[in-house]
């Protein structure tokens, strides 16, 4: 009964000590890959009343990808999700078992070096860190030098009035591209007026969009008009070819018919010349007679084949007007949606370009109207989920997490305050984040996206 309480004693006594500094831990802690564990593992031998140490299970040892760790004698355990003092526990079940002892070993177990944390965005020196108990966001970014600034603020002061003056000028220039485009399309599809699209006429430069729609609703009638001019033009010609060929198949009708007029008169010249009852001459007079009508017919056929082959050129040339009208129309589409293209990407650099310098110019402009502010989302990933939330700057960070730096730009905001959702949260197990919880990494950057904008 004595060795007994003494036994108990001495376990109690090493397994508190030993699992010390595991109870240190800031909160519930869990374990998990890269995570570096100092173990330590003993039992009370009854025969001398000493603590015995397991030589080969007590050292340092790594979290392996799959979660587990190897130790010898007992081999590959479950660490990844647990504390540090279920990982004890578990040893000391495992070693019971494995060396088939009557009472189970008191192990302790401690993190020795913490799995990194990463911090990317909108700082200084972006990459993986260290992790340290009870770190916070703010402490994060300022291990990782604290948030981007810039080494010239007047290189990167001239440089943003530079983009933004070429940000409203390729804003311009694309009001301009859109409403031509619109023009264009209207005058392809043969249409009597232009649609144009709701992009310019919610434009936020409402003035410059409307005296732009208005200048191409005034070309395109322009144009629209002078094309109908030309086709009346023709189409009045082709009336009067169509006029002079009815007028000469009239004439040709008349001709047939003094035709056979003068061939019934040749006849009966000729039965009388038979007969004796004229002269030769006469004859020759009918014949005479014949041949001319029969050669003015040929002028009138000629005239008729003239005059139909007016009207065909000028049916000719009203297909082709309209034909050059719609391929010049096509061609000036393509390049104008070429331009509207280029400017799209000028646009897309040139507000990257202005990013990225403001990026650089904390606090309030010039002018005192616009602030930007630092945002920070944490990522964590619990089993196989990632959960991101916004967070404060006191907000916990741990190892493994991805701390997400961006700085938003916020009209009148003179505080210097971030804008925050919340405070930060553990991230549950469970599937939808609601309102009051974190949402997912998407949401929180269309989010982010939509605020920058």
């Amino acid at each position: 009964m004595y060795w007994r309480q003494i036994a108990a004693s001495c376990v109690f006594v090493v397994a508190s000590v030993l699992a010390a500094p595991a109870a240190e831990a800031p909160g519930r802690y869990l374990l998990g890959p890269q995570d570096r564990l100092t173990i330590r593992v003993y039992d009370l031998r009854r025969n001398t009343g000493e603590a015995y140490s397991w030589t080969a299970l007590n050292g340092e040892f790594s979290v392996a990808a799959d979660g587990t760790v190897s130790l010898p004698l007992i081999g590959q355990i479950k660490a990844s999700g647990g504390t540090p003092t279920d990982l004890a526990e578990a040893i000391g079940t495992s070693l019971k078992q494995a060396a088939d002892l009557a009472e189970t070993p008191a192990a302790s177990v401690e993190v020795a070096k913490y799995r990194p944390y990463y911090i990317t965005g909108a700082v200084q020196q972006p990459g993986k860190f260290e992790y340290q108990p009870g770190l916070t966001v703010l402490q994060a970014v300022s291990t990782a030098e604290g948030l981007l600034r810039a080494t010239d603020p007047r290189m990167v002061r001239r440089e943003m009035v530079t983009t933004r003056g070429e940000l409203r000028t390729l804003a311009a220039e694309r009001i301009a591209l859109a409403a031509k485009q619109a023009r264009l399309d209207a005058e392809i599809a043969g249409t009597d007026t232009i649609t144009f699209g709701e992009d310019l006429k919610a434009n936020a430069d409402k003035a410059r969009a409307d005296q732009a729609m208005r200048g191409e609703q005034l070309l395109f009638d322009t144009r629209r008009n002078a094309i109908k001019a030309e086709v009346a033009a023709i189409e009045q010609s082709m009336s009067s070819f169509r006029a002079e060929i009815g007028a000469l198949e009239n004439k040709s009708k008349s001709l047939d018919r003094q035709i056979e007029l003068s061939r019934g008169e040749l006849n009966l010249v000729n039965d009388l010349v038979a007969k004796g009852l004229t002269i030769t001459p006469r004859k020759l007079a009918a014949e005479q007679s014949q041949a001319a009508f029969e050669s003015n017919r040929l002028d009138v056929q000629v005239a008729m084949l003239r005059a139909q082959q007016s009207l065909t050129r000028a049916e000719r040339d009203i297909i082709e007007l309209r034909s050059r009208f719609r391929r010049d129309a096509l061609a000036e589409a393509a390049d104008t949606r070429l331009k509207l293209a280029q400017n799209d990407e000028k646009t897309l650099t040139a507000g990257r370009l202005s990013a990225d310098a403001e990026a650089q110019t904390l606090g309030t402009a010039e002018d005192g109207s616009e602030t930007l502010t630092p945002r920070y989302e944490v990522t964590r990933r619990v089993g196989d989920r990632s959960t991101t939330w916004l967070a404060q700057e006191d907000g916990q960070v741990e190892p493994g997490d991805v701390v997400r730096v961006t700085l938003v730009r916020n009209p009148g905001n003179r505080s210097g305050e971030a804008p925050q959702v919340g405070g930060p949260r553990r991230p549950s197990e469970g599937g939808n984040a609601n309102r009051t919880g974190p949402a997912s990494a998407d949401a929180v950057r269309r989010a982010a996206e939509s605020a920058d904008r």
